[in-house]
């Protein structure tokens, strides 16, 4: 016995169900952590109830998605209205990515579209979301929960993908139309660092796009927005130069 179990087929054999418990155990994690999400969504009780998933915009976007499927191994931008309205195949024409942001997006939204991201097993994915959850009046916690889902369901399903997991962008609330973001600064602020402790802790390369926007202290330089929120083309341009060599390595 003690032969057999120096050989290697027994090596082999032992590399193989280390592998298979590992699936495992990604899968039952990603289970727990979805149910965790929607059992934390229903207990909040300041949490402003709103279903994505009956979002107009959403689902013109889905039927688009539909319409036009991802190819295989490619660049893929997955997030909100940030990542919507970024023209990331004319920043990047070498590496044609593909926009896969809706506006209003949230984790949740996210984690029920993220069958059609794995099925296409993109050679990299560039992922920002979480603004839109605190729009919602989710804690940091619960965002965090979502956010480690969508992770595991993507290492899990594609594993070969290289994930790039940006930061939220700053907000400038003196020009901010969106009135469920006033006072949200230290919340973003406070959830890209909880985001950054688990990049490193899972070893997943964390892009920090924050400080480059701001003008002072978790404000955003007004000269990036149109409206304390989103980006102009300057914004973007900022953006762009951030990830530049992620896209392009």
């Amino acid at each position: 016995m003690r032969k057999y179990a120096d050989t290697p087929m027994a090596r082999s054999d032992n590399v193989f169900n280390w592998h298979v418990n590992l699936k495992h155990y990604i899968m039952r994690t990603t289970i727990l952590l979805a149910c965790l999400l929607l059992v934390s969504m229903g207990l909040s009780a300041q949490e402003i109830k709103e279903n994505i998933l009956e979002n107009k915009t959403y689902m013109e976007r889905m039927a688009y998605f539909e319409a036009n499927p991802l190819g295989k191994g490619q660049v893929v931008f997955l997030g909100n209205s940030l990542t919507q309205g970024g023209k990331w195949d004319e920043y990047f024409p070498a590496r044609k990515p593909v926009n896969r942001g809706i506006s209003g997006d949230n984790t949740l939204g996210i984690l029920n579209r993220l069958h059609e991201i794995i099925a296409a097993k993109p050679n990299k994915l560039f992922l920002l979301t979480g603004t839109n959850d605190i729009s919602l009046n989710r804690s940091n916690e619960m965002i965090m929960t979502g956010l480690k889902s969508i992770i595991y369901q993507l290492r899990a399903g594609s594993p070969e993908t290289k994930i790039y997991v940006q930061s939220l962008l700053p907000i400038y609330n003196g020009a901010n139309v969106y009135k469920r973001m006033l006072g949200k600064e230290k919340q973003i602020e406070k959830l890209n660092k909880e985001l950054e402790k688990f990049c490193k802790k899972e070893h997943i390369r964390f892009i920090n796009i924050y400080p480059a926007l701001l003008a002072g202290k978790r404000q955003l330089d007004p000269k990036y927005t149109t409206d304390g929120l989103h980006l102009n083309s300057d914004g973007y341009a900022v953006w762009v130069n951030q990830i530049r060599k992620y896209v392009e390595e």
